[in-house]
């Protein structure tokens, strides 16, 4: 099982229907290709670093999800490019978490 952490960033002038429309959407694609959404947050309204596409501030979002299908952060990538409400994105694969039993486990190893 890989795990990935997904940060996209919409566009300020979408209205919040739109903004959850959006969201879905992305959690579509991620549980339609056998992925599974384990963390979600919404971060809110922030400023940017640096304008982006004449945009100072931004909505950022952030999901974590695992899955089998080694293709999904291909397929999910290129349909992030292709959508305009969304300005950036950074899909990364990362390392599970340990539960707390096995890091107890491993404490008592050592």
């Amino acid at each position: 099982m890989r795990h990935y952490e997904l940060v996209f960033v919409l566009k300020p002038t979408l209205t919040e229907e739109e903004r959850k429309t959006l969201v879905e959407t992305v959690k579509g694609w991620i549980t339609g290709n056998n992925g599974e959404i384990y963390n979600f947050e919404e971060w809110g309204r922030r400023e940017l670093a640096y304008p982006i596409q004449k945009f100072n501030s931004a909505y950022y979002y952030l999901v974590n999800y695992k899955t089998e299908n080694a293709e999904l952060p291909v397929i999910l990538e290129r349909n992030l490019r292709l959508n305009e409400d969304i300005i950036r994105f950074l899909n990364f694969k990362v390392k599970p978490q340990k539960k707390e039993s096995e890091e107890v486990a491993e404490a008592v190893e050592v």
